[in-house]
């Protein structure tokens, strides 16, 4: 066979394949759109949910548990990293004209986004990764808590977590994205080396973000079930302790949350971090630019949704957790009834001053030597004004109020 004659389709078969792309455009553009406010809804929501689990989290009875404080960082970098990657799903697909990606800018926004979701992702993993550990230590090591589990110490834990982070993921502001002859901002990439973050340091951050941190939560919340197992069928027992029942109620909470939010961690990264260290660059070649888009956005929608429902999944997991967020919400609602009838109250009386000023005027007019007020509670001056501040005179008046 030749291999250089040529081979002509049918004009038929063409536009029947033509019309088969075009549609399936279409529905790609579609799913696209959906994904893409799904990102706006998960900002809000995410935004919302991890700043209710700051607030409530701060309060007395939560905040002195070592746990609590490592779960404060993490709603903290969980916002950064929802500003990032996932805020660019809608911006491309909203408010872009030419669908270009929000680090494409500038270099600044290339160089500063990147960094900043980087860091925040991998703070966050390893955030509930110090959580799961200093738990499995303190079961193994009953000295642990007293000599290095203090909670005191966490926030140095977690400066030192922070500060590798920051050193490992440092040269992103630096060496990240280029400029091009024509003047565009190529992200991702250098001017000589085009795989620097994909695949190159995604499949670093894919060690540090996901793998690493699964691996240690695993170990440690193995044994921490295997620990809350054996103590549970010892609160069966009559002759513990009412302290001994209630630790081991507080263990078995804490349990369930570590599990649930690990589970849910590892099941919701890991396909993005797979698909872009290993299939991405497959899917540029393979693929048309529709349906690559349609799963880079989807593998994303899921990968910044276990950064938003941390809040959703402590109340349904903590019972101790729901107790704090129901006592802040009372106190919220019972500050503003305070406030609510202070506020009548007060009107209330300074409608009641307004009626009898008005009352006396005419008094003053029909009799001047009658007394200005008959009530002993509203006696004011016969110089000056002073129960309500936007009757005072602005001048010294005769005593009966006449010139």
């Amino acid at each position: 066979m030749d291999t250089n004659s040529t081979f002509s389709i049918p004009q038929q078969y063409t536009t029947n394949e033509t019309n088969g792309q075009t549609k399936a455009t279409t529905q790609h553009l579609f799913v696209i759109h959906c994904l893409s406010i799904y990102a706006l809804v998960l900002i809000i929501v995410g935004t919302t949910g991890n700043l209710l689990t700051i607030i409530v989290s701060l309060r007395r009875h939560l905040r002195r548990f070592v746990t609590v404080r490592y779960l404060i960082f993490v709603s903290i970098c969980d916002i950064i990293s929802l500003y990032g990657w996932n805020l660019n799903n809608f911006y491309k697909f909203h408010v872009s004209p030419n669908q270009s990606n929000i680090e494409d800018i500038s270099l600044v926004h290339c160089r500063v986004i990147s960094f900043m979701t980087f860091v925040a992702l991998q703070l966050s993993s390893w955030c509930l990764t110090a959580v799961s550990l200093d738990r499995a230590l303190n079961l193994y090591w009953p000295q642990w808590k007293r000599l290095y589990g203090r909670i005191r110490y966490t926030k140095y834990y977690i400066f030192i977590l922070t500060s590798i982070c920051v050193a490992l993921n440092s040269h992103v502001l630096v060496l990240n994205g280029y400029r091009t002859s024509s003047g565009r901002v190529t992200c991702y990439s250098t001017s000589t080396n085009p795989d620097y973050i994909y695949p190159q340091w995604e499949r670093v951050h894919l060690v540090l973000y996901n793998l690493c941190p699964f691996a240690i939560m695993f170990i440690c919340n193995t044994y921490i079930i295997f620990v809350t197992v054996r103590s549970s069928r010892a609160q069966n027992d009559p002759r513990s302790s009412k302290f001994q029942r209630k630790s081991a109620e507080r263990y078995r909470q804490f349990t369930a949350l570590l599990i649930l939010v690990t589970f849910a961690f590892v099941i919701l990264t890991l396909p993005a971090c797979i698909y872009f260290v290993f299939f991405r660059n497959y899917f540029v070649y393979k693929t048309q630019r529709s349906y690559r888009f349609m799963i880079q956005v989807l593998l994303n929608s899921i990968q910044f949704t276990s950064h938003g429902i941390n809040f959703f999944l402590y109340c349904f997991s903590a019972k101790s957790f729901r107790h704090e967020l129901h006592g802040m919400f009372h106190e919220l609602v019972s500050a503003c009834r305070c406030r609510c009838r202070w506020t009548t109250k007060e009107t209330r009386v300074n409608n009641y001053q307004i009626r009898q000023y008005i009352e006396n005027l005419e008094n003053i007019r029909i009799s001047p030597s009658r007394p200005l007020y008959r009530d002993p509670d509203v006696q004011m001056s016969p110089y000056q004004l002073k129960f309500f501040s936007e009757f005072k005179p602005s001048s010294d008046k005769s005593p009966n109020g006449l010139s």
